[in-house]
Formats: structure tokens, sequence, C-alpha cells
């Protein structure tokens, strides 16, 4: 007589059955397929169910998310804790929500839907096997524990010693700005700031005489009141205010109530810590502008014409000495040239905006032809004659 054994159920079977290496690896393959589908999932849900991450840019929640994703992931395939470097950037990631008043239980919630979506996103996957799904439990648990503590971590640290703390990180970035050699510390310093540092800068300067101590103090606390994140240090003479998601136009009034009726160049948005040394050379230009117009405040978008050519003025001397002469001894010619260009090339509008008529607007443009050689109908004559002007009145 045969003894049968009783059957064991399919899902006992797959419990028993040790998965082999190309088991796993096809399993976590299979996660990483779906990873850039579930990010976008979960930020549609932290979204709707957490109002506070409005305040948040979707851009940059959509790449931390994803990254946090891809780490976790990373980690559990290797069957290792969260590392040190990845716990650093957590903090920094919620230092930046802190900074944009997002409260500590909703960080804590996002964190959770991360979880829970990774979770899911395991079960789902048709090489899942119970054994492999019981070996991830302890240690999913251990990265759900680690998350939570690091965000407890930067919101107590950014409640309880903001200002020194934030104080010294600001020295700190403004120190190694120019050098490339620091640049990993520098973009350390740039997540402890609650900045993107992946994300877009815009940078202002003003010159720095205007902006006492006192003055700077008082508006990087009243800027806390706008979406965004700034910091105010000093370069070369320069107050320099490193912006990220903040309207300049918020700004700008901001520092009109505090500082006064101050000058601002405004760079151009860039990416990453290359883009804010490249935004600060477009501000400093666009701020050379300011000095020969009645504007407050000049952006580089606006004015990179005659930012760029200003800045090359003194190789361009020989060209332009007769002519910057010229605008300064002859204003009302040198008014010309400048309704002429801001006219569109029209005789008719430059008369209006000088209250002449057209015959007296030509007049003028041929006795600025006359002294200086330059014929403001021709495009490259125009811009010399422009250059020229603002140039001698910038000196004035």
């Amino acid at each position: 007589m045969v003894t049968r054994r009783p059957a064991r159920d399919d899902a006992s079977r797959h419990l028993q059955a040790l998965p082999d290496d190309r088991d796993v690896q096809a399993f976590w393959e299979s996660v990483e397929a779906q990873l850039d589908d579930l990010a976008a999932r979960l930020i549609a849900e932290i979204r709707t169910e957490l109002p506070s991450y409005q305040a948040l840019p979707p851009q940059e929640q959509n790449r931390t998310v994803r990254e946090l994703l891809g780490a976790m992931t990373l980690s559990l395939t290797t069957g290792e804790l969260p590392r040190p470097e990845r716990l650093q950037m957590i903090r920094a990631s919620a230092r930046r929500r802190a900074y944009y008043g997002m409260p500590i239980y909703d960080v804590l919630a996002a964190f959770h839907f991360a979880h829970r979506g990774l979770w899911a996103t395991f079960r789902s996957s048709p090489c899942a096997t119970e054994r492999l799904l019981v070996e991830l439990v302890e240690p999913m648990a251990a990265w759900a524990q680690a998350m939570s503590q690091a965000v407890v971590d930067a919101y107590v640290a950014e409640q309880g010693g903001r200002d020194p703390r934030e104080k010294e990180m600001r020295s700190q970035l403004f120190d190694a700005l120019d050098d490339p050699a620091r640049d990993q510390t520098t973009v350390d310093v740039l997540r402890e700031l609650a900045y993107d540092a992946e994300g877009e800068f815009t940078v202002v300067v003003s010159r720095h005489q205007a902006w006492t101590r006192e003055n700077t103090a008082a508006l990087q606390r009243s800027c806390r009141r706008y979406a965004g994140v700034l910091q105010i240090g000093a370069r070369a003479g320069l107050a320099v205010l490193i912006s990220q998601g903040m309207a300049i136009e918020d700004l700008a009034s901001a520092a009109r109530e505090i500082v006064g009726p101050v000058a601002l160049g405004v760079g151009l948005p860039r990416t990453g810590l290359p883009g804010i040394r490249a935004s600060i050379v477009d501000a400093r230009r666009s701020l050379e502008v300011t000095e020969s117009t009645d504007d407050q405040v000049v952006r580089f978008a606006d004015q990179w014409f005659f930012a760029t050519l200003l800045h090359s003025a003194p190789e361009l001397d020989p060209l332009l000495s007769a002519a910057t002469a010229s605008a300064t001894v002859h204003p009302d010619l040198a008014d010309a040239v400048l309704a002429f260009a801001d006219a569109g090339y029209s005789l008719v509008g430059a008369g209006e905006r000088l209250r002449l008529n057209a015959n007296s607007v030509s007049y003028r443009l041929g006795r600025w032809k006359e002294h200086t050689g330059l014929d403001v109908r021709d495009f490259s004559d125009l811009a010399a004659s422009m250059l020229a002007v603002r140039r001698a009145r910038s000196a004035r």
C-alpha cells in the first residue's frame, strides 16, 4: 500500500521555494520598470491628500520622490540600511519643506505614502514570491523608521536653531561659491539652506553701500513671508541675493521697504550651482545698465544686449570715445538717439517722446552723424551710438 503525502496548496509551496538569483534579479527589474509610473501616482496622491504640498514645485517633488524610490530599491536590493548620505539628503529635503511652512505630519504622511506605494509595487510584481516579500518586511520597516527619524531631526533643528545655523551655512555658501574644488561641499550647503540644489536659481545684485547688516538681516526675515528661498551675502562690493522660487517683484518690493530706493540687477534664471555663478555675472552686468537709465530694476532678460556691450566697453573705447564725448557735450543729440531707438526707429514716435516734430528729430540725428560719423539708421552704428550715450550718462 502506497502512502500519499497530503497535498500542500500553491501558496505553501511558493513560500517554501527559495528564489534563485535569476528570480530575484527578475523581480527587481520588474520593480525598477514601474518606478517612474509609481512616482507620478504618488505625487498626484500626495498633492491631492496633502494640500500643503501645493507650495512645493511639482518638478522638484517629482525628482525627490523618484530619487527616494530609487534609493530605497537599491538599498533593499543589497540588503543595506539607508546610508548616511541618503539620510542627509532626506533631512535636507525635510528642511526645505519646513522652510515652505509645511507641517511635519504632512511630510511624514508623504513618506508613508511612498512606503505604502512601493510595497504595493513589490506585491504586484509577477516575479514576487512570498518568501522574497517576507524577507523585505524587516528592511522596509527599518527604512521607514530611519526616514521618519530623519524628518523629525530636520524639523527639530529647523525650529530650534534656525537663525544661528542658517547664518553659519550662509557664510559657508558665499565663502565657497568661487571655489570649484569645493563644489560638492557647496551643493551640500545649498541643501542645508533648503534650496533645491539641482533647481533653478535667480541672482539679484545691488551696490553694497546701502546694505547695512541690520537692513540685510531685516530683509532676510521679511522675505520668509513669501514663497521660495532667499539668502543674502556680500561679494566684491556687492550685495548678492540668491533666490529660488521667489517672485522678483516681491523681492524688489521688500528691498525698497527695508533698504530704500536701491538699484537692482537681475540675472537670468539658471540651473544648479553653475547656474548661480552664471546668474551672478548676468546680474552684475544688468546692474551696470541701471547707472545709465532711470530704471531701478534691470533684468538681464530685457537688457542683455546693452548689459553685454557695456561690460565690453573698455575694449571698444577706440570706437566709442568720440561718440561718448559728443553725448556728453550735446545731451540733446543723445536724447534724440535714445528716443529714435525707443520709438522703433520712427521719427514721428521719437518726436512724440521729445515733444518735437519729426523734422527736428531728423535734424538732430543728422547733427549726431556729423559729430560722430555714426548713422543711426544703420543697426551697427545705432548700437554703437546707444552704447556711447549710456557710457556718457553712467559717468555723470
